[in-house]
């Protein structure tokens, strides 16, 4: 589905807030990758666990279109049963993960190799990552060619798809201002149970949840460039069943 197309359809509803009132006290996992998680609160958004925005974060990055995409972090768990991930193939999941947000932001940013003034820096991580590993298995691709650059890059990754299970993990995003560093906004997505196997996670879970997670962000960014009563509520206008549904 075209962010065009949500915006269109959802203009009409009313921003909610940013953070939306918190379901229980709990807290997530401090993986390292966040410098702060006290902020984050508990959200019931389809695909979303967590979430902080910086009040009045919407002037910031009002008139700002360019983004940096630094090379996403992985952080294996260190109880996860299959430690055996291979360098090429941590270097392939990490690059779909950039190209999840690269598709999700090209059309309407210039992406930027470095940061500086009136640029945003969009940081993601996959944490507490649980592999196990199975008999192998014929599947049909798990990431769609958007996803990686370069069909060696996917087959790597489909091989390594097909002998390994994920059965848990996080996926972690932060937006920052490039000029000062100051922390934007926080996404917080946990996948999976690794104690109950009809509750693992998969490899095309994480495609989702990173692919709603960059779609989400781009809806807010837009957002910025209205004034408030013009502004959807992206949480309610982009779902996984959005996801599931696009051609």
């Amino acid at each position: 589905m075209r962010i065009s197309t949500i915006l269109v359809r959802s203009m009409p509803v009313l921003v909610a807030q940013l953070c939306m009132a918190a379901t229980s006290s709990a807290q997530p996992v401090d993986s390292g990758f966040f410098d702060d998680y006290s902020k984050l609160e508990p959200t019931e958004a389809s695909g979303l666990d967590y979430m902080y925005a910086r009040p009045g974060w919407e002037e910031v990055v009002r008139e700002t279109r360019t983004v940096v995409l630094p090379q996403p972090e992985i952080f294996l768990a260190p109880d996860s049963k299959y430690k055996g991930m291979k360098p090429d193939d941590m270097k392939a999941l990490a690059d779909s993960l950039r190209s999840g947000m690269f598709v999700a932001l090209a059309d309407g940013f210039q992406i930027a190799d470095n940061p500086g003034p009136d640029t945003l820096v969009l940081r993601v991580a996959l944490t507490n990552m649980h592999l196990k590993k199975k008999g192998r298995i014929p599947l049909v691709g798990y990431l769609p060619p958007a996803y990686i650059a370069g069909t060696a890059k996917r087959q790597l990754l489909n091989d390594f798809a097909q002998n390994i299970l994920l059965t848990e993990a996080v996926v972690e995003m932060e937006i920052l201002n490039g000029d000062t560093g100051e922390v934007l906004g926080q996404l917080l997505a946990e996948l999976g149970d690794r104690e109950a196997k009809k509750e693992f996670a998969s490899w095309e879970e994480l495609q989702a949840a990173t692919t709603i997670a960059g779609l989400r962000l781009r809806c807010r960014l837009d957002n910025a460039k209205f004034e408030p009563e013009m502004r959807v509520n992206c949480l309610e206008a982009i779902t996984l069943d959005d996801i599931a549904s696009d051609d």
